[in-house]
């Protein structure tokens, strides 16, 4: 760079170079050269940027479509740390992020089995672990290798720590939890009832249900009279085995004989009344249901991760600590008990967020706490609608992964869809094998009007005379004629069948109804060095407390013994 300086320099002088137009060029060149020297790094930026960089790879050119993706909002600079990364743009390769400042108000990920999802859902985490947020991942594929892929991004982030798994197909390899330990009676009896099926258009189901939630209010509200920590183990009991049952009258009407939940039991007891005597035969049959749903964690491996009074994991706490949690649910060897495990977790969550919008901001999560149900059509149901309703205002975003819309209609209804995606700013598109699929897809995208112009020309000649007329003079025409047409029509601004031709790893990404990306999200491979260092999955357990509980379960030993 010195060198070219001096040359300039020697240059500019008439008694080296005579000509002025020689000395003008010579100088240029040097400038040039000490220019691309001092700023090297700036100008090949921006070399690199704007004239060697080609976003447009081999698989992308095979591509059936290419839009145009909206300018990015915010800068990199602006984005990094302060919010999540869906992808780059196919046709500039600039990364796309949403804010934290607006995830609050949610994220659905919409797309086929194997086309992208998961990848994004572990994307979307790791960078969240980065940033120091907490999250819980609802997954139903209970592999080993997800689990690993967790743990790995944990060690990546430096919060292996933070993390807390809840298991229930293997309770060796989880940490417990007690979901109906939190909070008041009417609010554990609320998230018990979401294990029940929604009766309201059944007039004779919806009467047990009601009895079910009568009685579960008051079983409930003696339990917290009493002041023993408490499990499902110990509901099941209370229903099912009389001596149980009389075990907790008993304590009532010695330890507090002037209470109204005494007062409550007795009500309960006597509108079960048979020629003047209670009939608990009639009172378990009534409750058989309630109680059938309740056996399915009160015993096997359920039981042992969840009928613990003083469990690892405080939903609350770990919410506001930016905990990591990853549940893995065994939906395929049990099915049934996997779907009303995550659904009692959404309900344990909706009474976190109750709690949360009492709390000044400054104790609010930051970042917000992030929310990912995975294959989220198997558990969703309309209590659904609330949490994203309301979260917001306590810095938790939902971010569910589902396969097709009609995985929004649990009972059949447009209601629950509706209120999801008209409470969800960002919404992420995959490819979509389902015609319907796509077709929703693309109406949810919408339309914008778009003028057709036709243009129509037209040329005639014409010539008329008698055949025996030997005059050379006939009647002859021409003619021509040119018409415009406009027609004003709506156009998708991606049509249904585009959707089906999104090639794997690829998303449309609709940006708070003002923006649209085609985006292609990011595949994170850990090198052989990084996997060899962080080694096998290890479990966080905490020593906890013995704490007291009812122990129904004891009280029917004694009874047979």
């Amino acid at each position: 760079m010195l060198l070219f300086f001096v040359l300039g320099a020697i240059s500019a002088s008439p008694y080296f170079i005579e000509s002025i137009y020689l000395r003008l060029a010579f100088m240029s060149v040097c400038g040039a050269a000490v220019a691309i020297l001092l700023f090297y790094s700036k100008i090949k930026f921006f070399y690199d940027k704007v004239f060697m960089f080609d976003p447009i790879k081999d698989e992308d050119r095979a591509r059936p479509f290419q839009i145009t993706s909206s300018n990015p909002v915010g800068t990199l600079e602006e984005n990094v740390g302060n919010g999540i990364c869906v992808g780059y743009t196919t046709d500039t390769g600039e990364p796309v992020f949403i804010p934290y400042d607006l995830i609050s108000q949610h994220i659905s990920i919409n797309g086929s089995t194997g086309t992208g999802k998961s990848v994004l859902a572990a994307s979307m985490m790791g960078q969240q672990m980065r940033n120091g947020g907490g999250l819980i991942f609802v997954d139903g594929k209970l592999s080993n290798k997800e689990l690993l892929a967790i743990w790995q991004l944990a060690c990546w982030a430096g919060r292996e720590l933070d993390l807390l798994i809840i298991n229930a197909g293997n309770p060796d390899m989880s940490n417990t939890y007690n979901p109906i330990l939190q909070g008041d009676y009417q609010e554990v009896a609320s998230r018990i009832m979401m294990l029940l099926p929604d009766t309201s258009n059944n007039g004779g189901a919806d009467h047990y249900r009601s009895a079910a939630l009568s009685a579960l209010n008051v079983i409930l509200a003696a339990f917290h009279r009493i002041g023993l920590a408490y499990s499902f183990d110990d509901l099941t009991n209370c229903i099912m085995d009389y001596d149980a049952f009389k075990y907790i009258e008993d304590k009532l009407l010695i330890e507090h004989p002037d209470s109204d939940e005494t007062v409550g039991w007795l009500s309960l007891m006597k509108s079960y009344y048979t020629k003047g005597f209670f009939d608990f035969n009639k009172f378990q049959t009534m409750l058989s249901g309630l109680a059938a749903r309740l056996s399915q964690f009160s015993q096997g491996s359920f039981g042992r991760v969840m009928n613990v009074y003083n469990p690892e994991i405080d939903f609350e706490k770990a919410i506001l600590q930016n905990k990591i949690i990853y549940v893995m649910l065994p939906t395929m060897a049990k099915n049934e008990q996997s779907i009303a495990l995550a659904k009692i977790i959404i309900a344990d969550m909706r009474t976190a967020i109750s709690h949360f919008q009492r709390l000044p901001k400054h104790m609010l999560p930051n970042p917000p706490f992030m929310v990912i149900p995975d294959e989220a059509g198997s558990y969703i149901d309309q209590s659904w609608g609330r949490i994203f309703e309301q979260s917001r205002s306590s810095r938790i975003f939902l971010s569910p992964c589902y396969q097709t819309y009609a995985n929004l209609k649990p009972d059949g209804l447009d209601t629950l869809s509706e209120i999801v995606m008209g409470n969800t700013l960002f919404k992420i598109f995959f490819k979509q094998l389902s015609t319907l699929s796509a077709q929703q897809a693309a109406e949810e995208i919408g339309v914008y009007k778009d003028t057709t112009w036709a243009v129509a020309t037209g040329d005639g000649m014409s010539a008329s005379g008698d055949e025996v007329n030997t005059s050379p003079i006939q009647n002859q025409g021409t003619n021509r004629s040119l018409n415009f047409t406009q027609r004003d029509e709506e156009v998708y601004h991606i049509k249904a069948e585009q959707f089906k031709y999104i090639p794997i790893g690829d998303c449309i990404f609709y940006y708070g109804g003002t923006h649209l990306y085609h985006l292609r999200v990011p595949l994170s491979i850990l090198t052989p060095k990084a996997e060899s260092e962080f080694g096998p999955v290890q479990f966080n357990h905490y020593y906890m407390d013995e704490v007291k509980g009812l122990d129904l379960r004891q009280v029917v030993r004694d009874s047979v013994s």
